[in-house]
């Protein structure tokens, strides 16, 4: 069966290396939008917990008070660091000496502050936010910043993004399907001879459809191994780019779809594929 399938796909071959290129065209957008939502849920896992803290002191603070501040603060089991950052710290931290336009500006502009680092597993954001409120009401604290605004739109691109590469699938699933059909359509006009001369020597109708399913799925399956293909090429390419600029900003490495996913790209596209013949047979082969 496999060898009939194999010599249905070479008496085609410019129909059939067509129809793998849409696949693969198809598939491409499916893992590629994957890969984002990979990469962005890394993201969220990344920075979406609220693994960061700032304290901003009131002006005149003594640095007595502060330092016991910084180390209650530190005390906490949900505290990694606490390090406190004077304003010509974070006037430096900032940047400011190396542009021109903005040197001038005195250090007062510039807050002090305590700068907390959480520990994500011991953290939680209704913690996070109880802490805050209690820190909140110490007359040397101006404001506390928990940045649960970034996190929850973080959180909220992410939910995006996966229904995105909800829509992208189904658009592939029926561009598939459409692609094998009439690719199997045609082949089964070029061949409606020989399957004539199957019937009348008593071809069941199983060894008659079987090489058609076959056919469907190695096209799926070969687009759907072209398509991952070509993406890795492009993910490697892309990869050092990203990490020497907003990976290092993020604290981030891209990583690539897992193999577990590659396999159920490539099966699902075999599958698929044989969907599409199915329907094509439906129709262009009766009896």
């Amino acid at each position: 069966m496999f060898a009939r399938a194999l010599r249905g796909v070479r008496q085609q071959m410019g129909t059939q290396m067509l129809s793998m290129a849409t696949v693969a065209l198809a598939m491409f957008c499916l893992a590629g939008a994957m890969l984002l939502v990979e990469n962005a849920g890394a993201l969220v896992r990344r920075w979406g917990a609220p693994v960061k803290v700032t304290v901003y002191l009131t002006d005149g603070a003594s640095s007595e008070s502060v330092e016991a501040l910084r180390s209650a603060l530190a005390a906490l089991p949900e505290v990694e660091v606490a390090r406190y950052v004077s304003p010509s710290d974070a006037r430096t931290a900032l940047g400011v000496d190396s542009d021109p336009t903005v040197s001038g500006a005195p250090v007062d502009l510039f807050p002090a502050t305590i700068e907390l680092r959480l520990t994500p597993a011991a953290v939680s954001a209704s913690r996070v936010a109880s802490v805050a409120e209690r820190v909140r009401r110490l007359p040397m604290v101006a404001d506390v910043e928990t940045y649960r605004g970034f996190t929850e739109r973080l959180r909220g691109l992410l939910v995006s993004g996966r229904a995105a590469a909800g829509v992208v699938a189904l658009g592939v699933l029926l561009s598939v399907l459409a692609v094998v059909s009439n690719t199997v359509k045609m082949s089964l006009s070029a061949r409606m001879r020989e399957i004539e001369v199957l019937r009348l020597v008593g071809a069941t109708r199983a060894y008659i459809r079987t090489p058609f399913l076959l056919e469907g799925a190695i096209v799926g399956g070969v687009g759907a191994l072209a398509a991952i293909v070509t993406l890795a090429v492009v993910f490697v390419l892309l990869r050092s780019q990203f990490e020497q600029t907003l990976g290092l900003a993020l604290g981030l490495r891209p990583v690539f779809l897992s193999s577990g996913v590659l396999l159920g790209l490539i099966a699902g596209g075999g599958s698929v594929g044989a969907a599409g013949s199915a329907v094509a047979l439906r129709t262009g082969l009766q009896g």
